[in-house]
């Protein structure tokens, strides 16, 4: 692609600008029906003139589109290559991670200061706790007595207060009949 220098572009605009005054004189002329025989081939060079640099804008612009498009996937495929390399490296921490424990589990083993039964049960009894505490977390809740509608006035009720009751301020429960 040619590089137009700002006194070419200077230039250019200035052509087309003076081109465009000529045709709208032209065009209103001949709105007006007084255009001369003379007039019509300078009309007829100008328009071809413009339709001529819209063309070319137009090629430029599909050009430019198409190189975006392309540095677009490149991008994207970059992006995919950087998250699949991170990925890689973190997998390989984590294996050596895994392995450093498990060599120095087997150190502690070879050294007999523990045995691996203990190191196995241990750890099993580890997660085995931490299991059983998230599952009391989760289930503390469901141990509370659901409270119940016991009719009358909403804001003696224990169901009703959970939720703020539309006026009059009822219990939607059957109220108890009064004794006589």
């Amino acid at each position: 692609m040619a590089r137009r220098t700002m006194a070419q572009r200077r230039l250019r605009t200035a052509l087309r600008e003076d081109r465009r005054g000529v045709l709208a004189h032209l065009l209103s002329r001949s709105d007006r029906g007084v255009i001369t025989h003379a007039e019509r081939p300078l009309l007829r060079a100008h328009v071809e003139a413009e339709l001529r640099d819209a063309d070319d804008l137009r090629r430029t612009v599909n050009g430019q589109q198409k190189v975006i498009q392309r540095l677009g996937r490149q991008l994207d495929a970059a992006h995919d290559a950087i998250r699949e390399a991170e990925q890689a490296a973190d997998a390989a921490e984590q294996l050596r991670a895994y392995r450093a424990v498990e060599e120095q589990r087997n150190r502690i083993i070879a050294a007999g200061t523990i045995p691996a039964e203990w190191w196995t049960a241990t750890a099993a009894d580890r997660r085995a706790t931490h299991i059983r505490a998230f599952l009391d977390e989760q289930t503390a809740h469901l141990d509370d007595p659901v409270p119940q509608h016991t009719g009358g006035n909403a804001e003696a009720c224990p169901a009703c207060t959970a939720h703020n009751p539309p006026y009059p301020f009822l219990c939607p429960a059957p109220s108890t009949p009064e004794q006589p």
